[in-house]
């Protein structure tokens, strides 16, 4: 996933993944300009992709008996879903945080322009990591219900996913046929409609002629791009208030899922296959003798092994993570690694 992240935000902070007033207006590459093009990258792309990414949180504690075990406990079911809806978030946003530093870094290194930081990360900031929170609440919701946990439930999102893109695509195509929509905020969930229209309007700024609107599509090459400058949005109170709305329906789905949620009740468990019969399941289990043992001997705790070490964690972190491998598995790796760093860089 993270590869994934970093290919996107090459492509996008390149210009791979062109971003144009059609038919032929693009923005000088500045600090304002990779934003807008990163956002809406991640955007449209980690949208439908990073949602299939983090589903499948609850049915891990489903099929690993974990959920079995929290299910003993005092864990209310809102407080689950919260946690699940926070874990997936945290996902998706270090996706928008490794987008930004790189989309920093090659803005540093590729543009001519003075670099502002704010122009650049505000858009990740104000409008994907509102985005990535709403769809983070999906996949929880998605889980929450049983008849949308498999197939189906990734079949569904592809439509929802189809209806968040396609109010921008509208308002897209009638801009482009002559009859422009005013941008809502509220029902723009992405953030095409007002990127796309605060860059529209630096182009006819620049070029009274323009009467196309923002076009995003990858592979496309322009042959004699007409240039004008685009400083950022003005970040206007509905704006920054549709975010936050966005953000309270994400916090109102994963509420909602709570009611769904059936708490890892074994009568309503679907996921998990069960490879014993009922007549297997009613076997005495045979128990064996308890065996005395004398001279025992339990080594006294001192008040410095109460502490948490974090060297014996990780230790023992490592040796779980390494158990089960045979030792040529290891003296293969090693190997790859030895030649690595050693094999010449024309290699």
């Amino acid at each position: 996933m993270l590869g994934l992240v970093v290919w996107i935000g090459y492509l996008s902070a390149s210009g791979q993944f062109p971003m144009f007033v059609s038919p032929d207006y693009v923005g000088i590459t500045n600090s304002a300009w990779a934003g807008g093009i990163m956002t809406v990258t991640v955007t449209t792309l980690l949208t439908f992709v990073g949602f299939y990414i983090v589903k499948g949180a609850v049915n891990r504690d489903y099929t690993t008996g974990v959920g079995q075990i929290m299910s003993t406990t005092p864990l209310s079911r809102p407080t689950y879903m919260v946690g699940k809806w926070l874990s997936n978030f945290a996902v998706m946003g270090i996706t928008i945080i490794i987008v930004m530093v790189e989309g920093i870094v090659m803005n540093l290194l590729a543009s001519a322009e003075r670099f502002d930081l704010w122009a650049l990360a505000a858009p990740l900031v104000f409008i994907a990591l509102p985005c990535m929170g709403l769809v983070a609440a999906l996949a929880v919701l998605f889980e929450s219900i049983t008849w949308l946990r498999g197939g189906l439930g990734n079949v569904t999102y592809f439509f929802i996913f189809m209806a968040m893109i396609g109010s921008g695509s509208v308002n897209t195509i009638m801009s482009t046929l002559g009859t422009p929509m005013a941008v809502n905020p509220y029902t723009d969930i992405t953030g095409y409609q007002i990127i796309g229209e605060s860059v529209t309007h630096a182009a006819k700024a620049a070029y009274p002629e323009v009467t196309g609107s923002l076009s995003f599509m990858g592979g496309v090459s322009l042959p004699d791009p007409k240039f004008f400058t685009w400083n950022g949005l003005t970040w206007t109170p509905g704006i920054l208030l549709s975010r936050l709305v966005f953000l309270a329906i994400a916090v109102g789905l994963v509420m909602l899922s709570a009611l769904f949620f059936d708490r890892f009740n074994p009568s309503r468990l679907l996921l998990i296959k069960r490879t014993k019969t009922r007549s297997d399941a009613f076997q005495p289990i045979t128990t064996s003798q308890a065996i005395p043992v004398s001279n025992v001997h339990l080594t006294h705790l001192t008040d410095n092994r109460s502490h948490f070490r974090f060297g014996s964690l990780f230790l023992a972190e490592l040796k779980l993570f390494l158990k089960g491998q045979r030792w040529w598995w290891y003296v293969i790796a090693a190997g790859l690694v030895v030649a690595q760093l050693f094999t010449p860089l024309e290699v």
